[in-house]
């Protein structure tokens, strides 16, 4: 079966088991691996994107390496592991410009020195185009699987949301983020938020946000529950981007490339939450709860599913 008839999460299913542990301290498929060392958990991931795929108009390299120390960091973090080191695969065509190489690993460089980590070398390689692959590496002390029990509360951590997505609609028609300073940078310099880790202990499950948040939903429930939302944050900057609410939704569930978490805390755990949040610095909304049943919904209407696949049909923008 070629890929874009088996669509890019029945790949992922297939290949994630592969030579994976028994014993490991989150399940395969989750958004990132790990092995147990000496009582704590040494998490992994890897990301990879072509540069042309990712760079919205008007971003320079500087930022696409930023932006690819983001993306696997978003992961580790979301397991709540604290990024340690990263380490990068470029692809460069032999023509390519030094200062053009050398801004991307800087703006790589620069992210991972924001999160308290180390850019600790890699490899290049001659490419058509320009390419990255970006792994990461984290500990853990407990790390959160993609779990959820009927009475969780779900959370959306951080103020990305639906500003990511109107910056990519941005990109693809053309507008000015002049004037809207935060879109502007949830796009082009989305940092994921250590402040995570000041939750440890509390969430039941937490998952990265990346391939956007009704995807990233509609994953979840595939474990054998229902998410019934009850209401998204609504900025006003991206109120006034989408012109409607309607159009505001949409920016929200279908963005991606946010680099926030969703958390499924479990009741007895939201005040504390709220309360560490509130002494971090860590935007938390309340979207609503996981009850028993399948599907994801929005104050009782069905959440179509869709979002950005590398094969097979491609509805949303960016690939996460």
């Amino acid at each position: 079966m070629r890929l874009k008839d088996l669509g890019e999460r029945a790949f992922l299913a297939r290949l994630a088991p592969l030579g994976y542990p028994k014993e490991a301290p989150l399940p395969p498929g989750d958004d990132a691996g790990g092995v147990w060392a000496e009582g704590r958990a040494w998490l992994l991931k890897t990301d990879g994107f072509l540069y042309r795929e990712v760079a919205l108009r008007g971003m320079e390299p500087f930022e696409v390496g930023f932006r690819g120390v983001s993306a696997t960091a978003s992961d580790l973090l979301a397991k709540m592991g604290r990024p340690l080191g990263f380490t990068l695969g470029l692809f460069l065509p032999e023509d390519l410009e030094e200062a053009f190489a050398v801004d991307l690993v800087r703006g790589a460089a620069e992210a991972a020195r924001r999160l308290g980590a180390f850019l600790l070398g890699g490899d290049t390689n001659r490419g058509e185009e320009v390419a990255l692959a970006v792994s990461g590496f984290a500990l853990a002390e407990a790390p959160l699987p993609r779990k959820a029990l009927p009475g969780d509360l779900v959370y959306l951590a951080g103020d990305r949301w639906g500003r990511t997505g109107a910056a990519i609609r941005a990109h693809y028609e053309g507008r000015s983020l002049e004037g809207f300073p935060e879109i502007r940078e949830a796009g082009f310099c989305p940092l994921p938020r250590l402040e995570l880790l000041a939750l440890s202990g509390l969430p039941r499950g937490s998952l990265d946000s990346s391939d956007g948040l009704a995807e990233t939903l509609w994953q979840l429930s595939e474990l054998g529950v229902r998410v019934e939302l009850e209401a998204l944050p609504l900025y006003p900057d991206v109120l006034a981007f989408a012109g409607r609410e309607e159009e505001a939704l949409e920016l929200v569930l279908y963005g991606g490339e946010e680099f926030e978490a969703i958390l499924l805390l479990p009741p007895e755990a939201e005040g504390e939450a709220l309360e560490r949040a509130r002494g971090a610095g860590l935007p938390l909304f309340r979207a609503g709860r996981v009850e028993e049943g399948q599907g994801v919904y929005l104050r009782g209407e069905a959440v179509p599913r869709k979002g950005y696949a590398h094969f097979g049909p491609r509805e949303g923008l960016l690939p996460g």
